[in-house]
């Protein structure tokens, strides 16, 4: 029993008067062939344009700003030792060379800093 109250050979006999309909005949084709050949084709340069763009911009970004991974700042390797055996061992080493590498991107940038205001004449 249904919640409605219908029985299954009721709900059978329903759905037997509605069948769904057939596909065209020529779907077949419609799907298989290529289609909007000429839109297709006059896209293809725009997206090559893009795509070549995409790559030049990438390509000079990592060229001037580099890729970060810390090419600008020297890196001391005692001071990754000593964070990496803090972090519990050798595991841990990427995370320390990162957080290094922080800790050397912060002082460059309290030193440049310092430096601006000593060239404008504010006192320390």
């Amino acid at each position: 029993m249904w919640k409605f109250g219908k029985q299954d050979t009721e709900i059978e006999e329903l759905l037997s008067r509605y069948r769904p309909a057939e596909p065209p005949s020529d779907l077949w084709d419609h799907i298989s062939t290529f289609p909007h050949s000429q839109i297709s084709k006059s896209s293809w340069p725009w997206a090559v344009a893009a795509a070549a763009l995409l790559a030049l911009t990438v390509g000079l970004h990592a060229g001037t700003f580099g890729c970060g991974v810390g090419d600008e700042y020297p890196v001391d390797e005692r001071r990754v030792q000593a964070v990496a055996d803090d972090l519990g061992g050798p595991q841990n080493r990427v995370m320390a060379q990162w957080i290094v590498l922080q800790e050397a991107r912060a002082e460059r940038e309290a030193l440049l800093a310092r430096a601006a205001q000593v060239d404008l004449g504010s006192p320390r």
